[in-house]
């Protein structure tokens, strides 16, 4: 336990080493509410509903994804791929260290440092913005979003060895990651309400894993799925499908690890 524990202290001073890349990552997350605040603050501040959502459920949603992206999706997984190519995932596979709690614990610190900054960050918007924000009070629901952000984190983690591990058999991980991203900021609901689409593709969408990252948890934060039970079903399987397939793709490609560099 000791190892983790030091792992985890050592990510975190090394976030911190970089001072100017930690401040200018925390500004861009500002500016990712700000600009569709700016703009939904436009659409719907005279009062009314679009798709059945109202200015505050709008803005719990958008400071949802905010939160959630900083919790879910900040990740030190992304590495993975430039350190197969170098050479340096020699080092945590000599060290008497567990691969994928390494990469987990990793993960860990990372989102408890995004969380430190979003606890200054969102009392300053609400200061400044004063923005509504629905606050959810049934326990229910609170327990429910709660377990569905442990999964997404879960499954955040697990899509990020896979794709990572492509490196075992390419150089180039960049592209293939860029396509991920793009297609994650729309598919899991990031820009906007998944339901703010026609239902074919909704449900086209809620068969893959994106959804579950983000959409999903804030769904059911706000008490507005009637699907819960069914989508936190659904998220349980693809944690387990995911987690199986990204040990079948990592004892595939760490028999062709070269540790090239070292």
């Amino acid at each position: 336990m000791n190892k983790y524990i030091s792992l985890f202290t050592i990510t975190l001073q090394e976030i911190f080493t970089y001072r100017l890349n930690m401040i200018m990552w925390r500004v861009r997350q500002i500016f990712v509410f700000l600009i569709p605040f700016f703009i939904w603050r436009a659409v719907l501040s005279g009062g009314g509903n679009i798709y059945g959502y109202s200015f505050a459920a709008i803005m719990t949603y958008l400071f949802g994804t905010t939160i959630l992206r900083s919790l879910v999706m900040g990740s030190r997984t992304i590495d993975l791929g430039w350190m197969i190519n170098s050479g340096a995932l020699t080092i945590p596979l000599m060290r008497p260290f567990n691969i994928f709690s390494f990469f987990f614990i990793r993960d860990l610190a990372d989102k408890l440092f995004n969380l430190s900054f979003m606890f200054i960050e969102i009392p300053l918007i609400l200061f400044i913005f004063h923005p509504p924000v629905f606050l959810q009070s049934n326990p229910l629901y609170l327990a429910l979003a709660i377990f569905s952000i442990l999964l997404a984190i879960m499954l955040y983690y697990y899509i990020n060895v896979i794709f990572g591990s492509l490196a075992f058999w390419s150089r180039d991980v960049w592209a293939p990651r860029f396509l991920l991203m793009v297609i994650m900021e729309f598919a899991t609901g990031a820009m906007f309400p998944l339901d703010m689409l026609p239902v074919v593709w909704q449900k086209i969408i809620l068969f893959t894993p994106f959804p579950y990252l983000l959409y999903v948890p804030l769904k059911t934060y706000l008490g507005t799925d009637p699907n819960t039970n069914i989508h936190l079903l659904v998220s349980l399987l693809w944690v387990i499908i995911l987690g199986f397939f990204a040990n079948f793709v990592w004892q595939k490609g760490i028999k062709s690890y070269e540790a090239e560099g070292r």
